[in-house]
């Protein structure tokens, strides 16, 4: 990886108790056509990504969940790569979200009591 990506990355700054998505796929960047990728706090814009695009990508080709630590249940935050995203409650502020990672692992977007 070359140093410009690398801090890139180090310059990134993801909320603790908050969940976030890497999107990458295909788009125009300075006028050329390439890879592209983002990262959104926003499970709503990212199904709008997915479906219909935006001016920065074309196609999604992988969506990544990056998880924290309330809600993978681990003490690290996971990112993982999604297959679903499903919308449980919409009339709820906010709405109500569940992720579907390719490994068949569901989280929902709001925390759960601990089971004991």
């Amino acid at each position: 990886m070359s140093d410009e990506n690398l801090l890139l990355w180090r310059s990134v700054d993801i909320s603790h108790n908050q969940y976030s998505f890497l999107i990458e796929g295909v788009g125009f960047f300075d006028g050329t056509m390439g890879p592209s990728t983002r990262l959104v706090c926003d499970a709503a814009l990212v199904q709008t990504i997915c479906k219909s695009g935006d001016s920065e990508f074309l196609a999604v080709t992988k969506v990544y969940l990056i998880s924290p630590p309330w809600m993978n249940r681990q003490n690290e935050r996971l990112m993982e790569p999604l297959s679903e995203i499903r919308l449980q409650s919409a009339d709820k502020a906010p709405p109500i979200y569940e992720f579907v990672t390719s490994a068949g692992q569901t989280y929902t977007s709001v925390p759960q009591p601990k089971s004991t």
